[in-house]
């Protein structure tokens, strides 16, 4: 079976562990195009077969999310499974003053990773030094992220609820941490629900998409047998359009892979088998 295949993740179970599960339940091989945190839940998209070769394309959707948080209150997972590591009693701050800071977040901003999470640190994922009490080792380097869009859904001070689209990469929890400290009271995550990637959504979970329409985010180039058969055997051939990638599909429709065109010249990127 070649495809992708949207799923639901839920909570407490991690993402190797849920890919994995469909791995063998549809005897094939499979890989994620993104992970959820163990206490995270939503959506997932699975690649089945030849669509393994197809995952680091996604990282170019937006993701959904829906996330619940507490003021007053820090963790060192930035979490409420954590450690709590700072508390206030009595958190002093009205709907609207976290609705006008929660705003000053749209754009591009600058997160540190939390310790609790996969990034490497000289090949190993920072949460298992963390758990092995190696986090004065722990030095995760800043990176930039882009909150497309985020708003508050709910507030019941010192409890909230937002909902933000963000780019591949962005830690809700550290979105949620931020906040807190930019309020100067500490906050930490509840729940975080991912209720999108691209236009793939609930209403999306269970179905299997071919390899073509999983990449929909892709314009498509026809061709003829000719040039795909030269295209696989790794010619560049000349063809003029713009810049950029394409799915290549055959006469008849079929996918055959990816292709680049860089200065009106064609490349193969990665090519289906026959």
């Amino acid at each position: 079976m070649d495809g992708f295949y949207i799923g639901y993740k839920p909570v407490g179970i991690s993402s190797s562990k849920f890919v994995l599960d469909i791995s063998k339940s549809l005897n094939t091989k499979a890989g994620h195009t993104g992970t959820l945190d163990l206490e995270a839940e939503g959506i997932m998209i699975v690649a089945l077969g030849q669509a393994t070769k197809y995952t680091q394309y996604f990282n170019v959707l937006p993701k959904t999310y829906e996330a619940k948080g507490i003021l007053g209150i820090k963790t060192d997972t930035q979490d409420i499974s954590g450690n709590v590591i700072q508390k206030i009693e009595n958190v002093n701050i009205t709907c609207e003053e976290l609705k006008s800071t929660i705003e000053k977040f749209k754009g591009k901003i600058t997160q540190i990773p939390p310790i609790y999470s996969a990034k490497k640190i000289n090949g190993k994922k920072a949460y298992k030094l963390a758990r092995k009490n190696q986090v004065q080792s722990i030095e995760l380097k800043p990176i930039t992220v882009n909150i497309y869009s985020i708003e508050l859904l709910e507030c019941d001070i010192p409890k909230f609820y937002i909902k933000a689209v963000v780019s591949t990469g962005t830690y809700i929890r550290t979105l949620i941490n931020d906040i807190g400290d930019t309020l100067k009271v500490g906050a930490t995550t509840l729940i975080i629900k991912r209720t999108a990637i691209g236009k793939f959504d609930n209403e999306s979970v269970g179905k299997v998409y071919s390899i073509e329409e999983g990449l929909y985010f892709i314009p498509s180039l026809v061709l003829d047998h000719s040039f795909i058969k030269s295209l696989k055997q790794g010619k560049i051939l000349t063809y003029q359009s713009q810049d950029g990638m394409y799915k290549i599909l055959g006469e008849d429709g079929t996918f055959q892979g990816l292709a680049q065109i860089k200065n009106n010249l064609l490349k193969a990127v990665r090519m289906q088998s026959q």
